[in-house]
């Protein structure tokens, strides 16, 4: 049973809360609530299409995006959640988004056909340049008068990193953003949010059905695990980038520094002022 600094942004942990056949309510409160906070009106209903498998999801058969739903008039709504990352994740987001866009339209579909996709992507690092703004939404505006060209792009960003308890938020997405960000004691901090909130209460219930299943938890371990390695070899290959540079760096400035001291003993220029301006030794220039 996993229960102490159990991490709520665990990929397989929030498909099961979020993309399991009774997740409907809570997905749909949080659709709702950021799309509130947005000024956007809320959805009546959501329907989860890659439903939560614990076969597939063990043996690792995910779909591109880790929730996808469809709404009672048709619009698409997917979430992605990335605990890591840097400002490329905008372009993995509007990649997403143009993706599901396209999956729209069927053969024999007019281009009217197409409906909305709503993009709600959850991340826990700095991505925009919003700074003090924990929720930025963006739409497809005409530069000079802020018209909205068409609700078919609508792409919303969490940056769990800028929220505080000053963060000007619809209260009920700052409940979602306080669970979003636990890490560590988990049960301390929920039974304050279950106390104000009764999507909350729900949320629990599932996270305690879920640390009591050695299957689920099983899962959740094996994320980790991946998630840790995954972060490890991408330091290594920084690092080894890094080197690479620094030694690329190195090499040039030796090369420069060989020239500079080539022509300056063809110019005639004394041996320890070349030795001076270049770093060479002395017996370096005198072999050149």
């Amino acid at each position: 049973m996993i229960k102490k600094d159990f991490i709520v942004l665990n990929d397989y942990f929030m498909r099961f809360l979020l993309a399991k056949e009774d997740s409907q309510n809570i997905l749909k409160d949080l659709i709702n609530s950021v799309r509130i906070d947005a000024g956007q009106e809320p959805f009546e209903e959501v329907i989860i299409l890659n439903t939560f498998n614990l076969k597939e999801s063990i043996n690792g058969k995910e779909s591109i995006v880790d929730v996808r739903a469809k709404t009672k008039n048709g619009e698409t709504v997917i979430i992605e959640i990335q605990r890591a990352g840097n400002k490329a994740f905008i372009y993995r987001g509007i990649y997403y988004w143009a993706k599901s866009y396209a999956a729209n339209l069927k053969k024999s579909k007019k281009y009217d056909d197409l409906n909305p996709v709503i993009s709600i992507n959850i991340v826990d690092f700095n991505l925009t340049e919003n700074k003090d703004k924990p929720h930025s939404c963006y739409f497809i505006k005409e530069f000079d008068t802020n018209e909205i060209l068409t609700n078919h792009f609508e792409m919303h960003f969490l940056e769990l990193k800028k929220f505080n308890e000053q963060s000007k938020l619809y209260e009920p997405l700052s409940d979602w953003f306080k669970f979003l960000s636990i890490k560590e004691n988990l049960e301390d901090k929920m039974k304050v949010l279950v106390e104000k909130n009764p999507i909350m209460k729900e949320i629990y219930d599932k996270y305690n059905n879920f640390v009591k299943d050695d299957n689920l938890t099983e899962g959740y371990t094996e994320w980790e695990e991946n998630y840790f390695k995954m972060l490890t070899l991408s330091e290594e290959r920084l690092q080894g980038k890094l080197e690479g540079i620094k030694e690329g760096i190195k090499e040039g400035i030796e090369k420069r520094n060989y020239t500079i001291a080539k022509s300056m003993k063809k110019d005639g220029a004394d041996i320890n002022l070349i030795s001076k301006y270049t770093g060479l030794t002395i017996k370096e220039i005198e072999k050149l």
